[in-house]
């Protein structure tokens, strides 16, 4: 395969002409190819500004398209940016996998595997803050090169994580459900002991501990939504030690705990018009 995008399918999403590309492309950071979504408004135009929408566990790009995307397409259409949908993990042949739905393929974590057998193609941290971007911005020149991020669950844990560690890169940053102390809950204790060797190393990539090293004014504001029916919050996402951490550094926080809402793109759904909103308030300033 080579440079060049491989379009899989398009398809027209909004009413305004809005149109979904579903893309494969030889990845050399994961080193092999890799499929990601990208929708793109009508007639948009040079400096549309790119929005990274992170998934979770099990999920892939069309989980987000065909459960969210309805609305957030049509709000993004609406502000003239366009959403960028990667993959949670390499997928395919040669890829190492367990029998398990929170390690493996769908379950990436969002960070560079050091440890044998993940470590050969499980890159997604490079994929995401570096390969994707350079190879978006170069076969869609007019995108760019303004970017924000966002995600759900072990996908919000990758969006607070990564812009927290560059936030030069980043205008804004938001989270669905994340998991937001991951060295100190079952399902970030199991990821990072496999591809990084030990929690101890997975302190690097622990949000509620990137904001209590963080600076202020790294963004203006983080927004998250919780659901308080939602069945993973007492043991694995844990937003109030990231609220209280942000809190101690003075990074401005503002968490949303949502009556009645689970963890289910339902939730998702309700409120991704919001954070559309949210980043397009920063996007378009």
């Amino acid at each position: 395969m080579t440079d060049a995008p491989k379009i899989l399918k398009k398809v027209l999403v909004t009413a305004k002409g809005g149109e979904l590309l579903r893309i494969s492309h030889m990845s050399s950071a994961i080193g092999i190819p890799m499929t990601f979504a990208l929708f793109l408004p009508k007639d948009y135009k040079p400096k549309t500004p790119l929005l990274f929408w992170l998934s979770g566990l099990t999920c892939d790009d069309t989980n987000f398209s065909m459960k969210a995307g309805p609305i957030a397409f049509a709000a993004a259409e609406e502000k003239g940016m366009a959403i960028i949908l990667p993959d949670t993990s390499p997928r395919g042949e040669g890829v190492p996998n367990v029998d398990s739905y929170d390690l493996g393929v769908g379950a990436g974590f969002y960070v560079n595997a050091t440890e044998e057998p993940y470590s050969k193609h499980y890159k997604m941290y490079d994929y995401v803050t570096d390969e994707l971007p350079s190879y978006v911005f170069k076969h869609w020149p007019d995108l760019g090169p303004s970017k924000s991020i966002f995600g759900h669950s072990m996908g919000g844990h990758g969006a607070l994580t990564i812009a927290l560690k560059d936030p030069s890169s980043w205008v804004s940053v938001s989270a669905f459900s994340p998991i937001c102390n991951p060295t100190a809950c079952p399902w970030g204790e199991k990821a990072f002991t496999a591809y990084l060797g030990s929690v101890e190393k997975g302190k690097a990539h622990d949000a509620t501990i990137l904001v209590g090293e963080a600076s202020s004014n790294s963004f203006d504001s983080i927004l998250i939504d919780q659901g308080t029916a939602d069945e993973f919050l007492p043991s694995q996402l844990k937003p109030e030690a990231f609220e209280e951490a942000a809190k101690k550094a003075s990074v401005n926080v503002q968490v949303n705990m949502r009556e009645g809402f689970d963890h289910s793109y339902y939730f998702i759904a309700a409120f991704v018009e919001d954070h559309i909103n949210f980043h397009a308030k920063r996007l378009l300033a």
